[in-house]
């Protein structure tokens, strides 16, 4: 384990010409240290030879696989410049993430400053008095002269601290991390601390969980095992390793949830907890099945527009159905492949994908490419009303999937399926075809339709281009299975009431934080923020409300009592039904031969049936 000073990779921001000796020979150094961990600030040094004139560095405004704006420059501090003489150089800031530094001497410049790195975010850099992550596009400057050049990186670690880890490459006997490009610096995160690393191989290609910490609640042995069986899975289906060095799973014990794809790491956070309810380790593992599939589909096939990377503004593409939906396909359906859940669990997982998409409003607005191409205004920007105007393309992008693998199934009478489209694709776009030119809009459609032919391929362009829904019931119908909309409910009960609105129960009042569109308390005037206070002068609490609104029957009217801004409000409200909680897919009960085959066809096991 590494006690102090490490270094790794050439990193710099590219400056002009007038004041870049742009010679490849010339390495970008940075080194970071912690002297002000405690309160959670990394400092970096860069260093970098430049000619006489003036220089302009900028700071990212976004990180790659994370599409939106965060303005990393907002947690940049006290920067100053310094010549090879150690005279102190004038630096303006030009913008929000751009400074000159003018009247430059040549030789060695070298930049200072502090960053803040105290948001908890799968993209961005956290430090702690015991561990720290760190992702490069909220820390190292760059210029567009240097971008190309090698990096170096040395992190001196604090005493207390034991390892790094990080993907990036570090020559035998060095203490420094190398990168071969500001590109690749940016795509290393690097996880600090007292960290607990689980090696294992796969098809001899090495890999690595790395847990931020020792956790007694977390089984090593099992989940080891288990990325193990996903690793080979996705091996066999993409049918090669396109790795150089060892791959790193980064997992951290937070309280958020979530993952981040890179070359050769991704980045996880997860609930210290996470292993110990089935439900939620099915989560953790398709987590990490979707981020690893990410080593194929997007950092090494990807849409043209994110071929190359332009940190200071938004990156437009309508493929994010693709890049990210298409994942989620396969992210779940690999677990079962792989063998680490059972079919009853991908079913479920499956008809919850299905029951959270159909039950979105938003679905009615935005198109798959639409909402791929809104997601810098929309998929990482929250609020009351995204429900109602907007559709995952994630979720959206998996149905897609879904259906689509099951009518190249169909009309080619089960001789191809999706599965061929991604290989192909990624024959014609992935690193053997030369990968930085990116796949053109339209690619994939061109790929199903030589599998498919003309009539799948309009389908697709359907699902993709307009509001309306996969037909899901049909593509579960051609496997002999159903979706029930209403599981546990008889064909004579009726669905409980319900109203479309999401409560937040505040320990003292309910609140309304989404009103869904189409939903009797919408129709009604209900807002987000309103607080629920009575039920046709009835008192509510959020202990009472739901047993009071089990009384209620679809079809009553009823007054809602709401506090709006301190002024009380009545609305008048016709009772509807519960937005069901979840779905259920089930088989048919005359499930023929066919059927099964087909079905264990597409799942890609055998499967057992009753007699």
């Amino acid at each position: 384990m590494f006690k102090a000073l490490l270094t790794a990779l050439l990193l710099w921001s590219c400056l002009q010409p007038s004041a870049i000796q742009a010679d490849a020979g010339h390495e970008v150094r940075h080194i970071l240290s912690f002297p002000e961990k405690h309160n959670q600030y990394v400092h970096v040094r860069s260093e970098f030879e430049a000619a006489a004139g003036s220089i302009d560095l900028f700071l990212p405004s976004w990180s790659p696989g994370s599409y939106v704006i965060r303005d990393f420059a907002a947690n940049l501090e006290r920067i100053r410049a310094v010549d090879s003489t150690g005279r102190t150089m004038a630096l303006v800031k030009i913008s929000k993430n751009q400074w000159r530094v003018e009247a430059i001497s040549a030789g060695r410049l070298t930049i200072e400053y502090d960053v803040w790195a105290g948001r908890i975010n799968v993209a961005e850099s956290w430090v702690e008095d015991s561990r720290a992550l760190l992702n490069g596009a909220g820390l190292f400057l760059y210029n567009e002269k240097t971008l190309g050049l090698p990096q170096s990186l040395e992190i001196v670690l604090p005493a207390d601290w034991a390892a790094i880890h990080t993907s990036l490459a570090r020559p035998a006997d060095e203490t420094r991390f190398l990168a071969r490009s500001y590109d690749e610096l940016v795509d290393s995160p690097v996880l600090l601390g007292n960290t607990v690393e689980l090696p294992f191989t796969v098809n001899d290609q090495e890999y690595a969980l790395v847990l931020s910490e020792a956790n007694r609640f977390w089984d090593g042995e099992q989940s080891v095992q288990d990325l193990a069986k996903i690793v080979e899975a996705q091996h066999e289906f993409w049918g090669d390793s396109p790795f150089d060095r060892k791959y790193l799973f980064l997992n951290l014990f937070m309280e958020k949830f979530g993952g981040l794809e890179h070359d050769h790491s991704t980045v996880m956070m997860c609930n210290p907890w996470q292993m110990r309810g089935r439900q939620d380790y099915i989560k953790w593992l398709a987590l990490a099945s979707h981020e690893f599939f990410h080593s194929w589909n997007v950092r090494r096939m990807r849409p043209r527009a994110l071929a190359g990377y332009d940190y200071q503004k938004e990156v437009y593409t309508r493929e994010l159905w693709l890049a990210e939906g298409l994942t989620s396909y396969y992210d779940n359906l690999l677990l079962f492949r792989a063998g680490v859940i059972e079919v009853v669990d991908y079913m479920n997982l499956l008809a919850e994908e299905i029951r959270n998409y159909e039950t979105t409003p938003g679905r009615e607005v935005r198109s798959a490419e639409l909402a791929s191409f809104d997601t810098w205004i929309k998929h990482y920007k929250p609020d009351s009303n995204k429900l109602n105007n907007t559709i995952s393309y994630y979720r959206k992008g998996a149905l897609i999937g879904f259906v689509t693998d099951t009518e190249l199934r169909r009309q080619t009478n089960n001789r191809f399926n999706l599965d061929d489209v991604m290989r192909k694709m990624y024959a014609q776009y992935g690193p053997s075809a030369g990968s930085a030119r990116g796949y053109p809009t339209g690619a994939f459609e061109d790929a199903v339709e030589s599998f498919g032919g003309e009539e799948v391929r309009k389908r697709v362009e359907e699902m993709l281009k307009t509001t309306g829904d996969p037909d899901v019931d049909k593509a579960l119908d051609w496997y002999g299975l159903a979706l029930d909309r209403t599981p546990g409910l008889t064909p004579d009960q009726q669905a409980p009431a319900g109203m479309g609105v999401d409560w937040k129960d505040s320990g003292t009042a309910l609140v309304a934080e989404h009103v869904l569109l189409g939903y009797p308390a919408a129709a009604a005037g209900v807002l987000p923020g309103d607080e629920l206070l009575a039920i046709d002068g009835f008192r509510v609490t959020p202990e009472d409300f739901a047993q009071l609104f089990q009384k209620l029957l679809p079809g009553d009217q009823v007054e809602l009592t709401v506090a709006r801004h301190g002024r009380l409000q009545t609305l008048p409200l016709t009772v509807g039904t519960e937005i069901p909680l979840r779905y259920s897919i089930v088989t048919q009960k005359k499930m023929s031969q066919r059927q099964k085959r087909r079905l264990a066809g597409w799942l890609g096991r055998d499967l057992k049936f009753p007699d």
